[in-house]
């Protein structure tokens, strides 16, 4: 297995491949629009899921253009970086209603 997915036949055996940045992008999309965690992780879930299955199919393989399913460190690098977008997004949130942390001087 690769870390990083240089060319298209690599994209499904590495862990990063160009759809790590949409997967993160997603994420901070939704963090933005502040969805509620859990249903949006379960979303993501659901779709690596459906990932799963049709790209084991000929018709899915066909749709997302690839030779099979992706590896597992690939799930587990879109999961977590779409976690982290998730989560930038509702931090962008918080902070906003509450104003930056600025030091404070005793």
């Amino acid at each position: 297995m690769k870390l990083v997915a240089l060319s298209r036949r690599d994209q499904n055996r590495a862990a990063l491949d160009p759809w790590t940045v949409v997967h993160f992008a997603a994420g901070l999309a939704l963090g933005l629009m502040n969805a509620p965690r859990g249903p949006a992780m379960i979303a993501s879930v659901g779709y690596e899921v459906a990932e799963q299955l049709l790209e084991r199919s000929p018709t899915g393989k066909r749709l997302f253009n690839t030779r099979g399913p992706e590896g597992v460190a690939n799930v587990c690098v879109d999961l977590a970086v779409y976690y982290l977008g998730l989560r930038a997004g509702q931090r962008r949130l918080d902070s906003e209603r509450t104003g930056p942390d600025l030091p404070r001087f005793h």
